[in-house]
């Protein structure tokens, strides 16, 4: 049995990869999101807010009720932020939005390898969905940029550190997917145009059909899980595979 861990499975990329996941036999999806928009005889939902401290540092996954051949964690939900200038935007969005991309997939990684390392037969990969915005500065997205680029190097490190253990059975990724249609695009359009420089080329995107179904995206992430041993590269463009 394969078991995949989802944060974010209730709507877009999320909710896609999960649904499509069900349909393959021998899997098991655990979701983990404020709404459950998701019902399957394979699914588990737990509710949970994912901006909230607490809740996090007391996480733990549930465990596999057969002997897994293949678990898998997509850190997948996240958020925009306060789109805004910096000296103008709200302290709490700050640190909302560095709960939520940072530290959060940082503690479920942590608490996914404390927890499966032992199970030396199971093949275990994480996915890390980070964003080009992590790796190009954006003005007005200060916040998000930088969540998203520590993303990034905690998965490499994360990698490093797989030559210095026992068993060297943990892929990691950290992926950007793109322009995506999503939730968080529609939020985008809707900002302040005045305080966000690039706010009618998120207009244009979305007014000339340049925007990723989520579908194609959950297609490609796909393939990384079924096929890890072909990725040589911890950080990866889905535009560019």
């Amino acid at each position: 049995m394969e078991y995949y861990f989802i944060t974010g499975s209730s709507f877009g990329i999320g909710k896609d990869l999960t649904e499509q996941i069900l349909q393959k036999d021998n899997t098991h999806v655990y979701g983990f999101a404020r709404h459950q928009t998701i019902t399957h005889a394979r699914y588990s939902h737990q509710t949970i807010d994912l901006s909230d401290l607490n809740e996090i540092k007391q996480f733990i996954f549930p465990e596999p009720s057969q002997m897994p051949t293949k678990m898998v964690l997509v850190n997948n939900a996240g958020i925009i932020g306060d789109i805004n200038f910096v000296g103008r935007k709200s302290a709490d969005k700050i640190i909302d939005t560095f709960v939520v991309n940072t530290i959060t997939p940082s503690v479920l990684t942590n608490q996914f390898l404390k927890q499966f390392e032992k199970m030396e037969n199971s093949e275990k990969i994480i996915l890390n969905i980070s964003s080009g915005a992590g790796r190009h500065p954006i003005s007005a997205w200060a916040d998000y940029c930088a969540s998203k680029a520590a993303v990034d190097m905690y998965s490499e490190v994360f990698n490093e550190e797989q030559i210095y253990q026992e068993s060297h059975s943990t892929h990691i990724f950290s992926i950007a997917p793109g322009i995506v249609d999503t939730n968080m695009q529609a939020e985008i359009r809707q900002s302040n145009e005045q305080k966000f420089p690039f706010h009618r080329t998120f207009v244009d995107y979305h007014k000339n059909n340049l925007l990723t179904p989520t579908h194609e995206v959950s297609e490609r992430l796909l393939n990384i899980i079924e096929n890890p041993a072909n990725y040589q590269e911890v950080i990866l463009d889905l535009r560019q595979l």
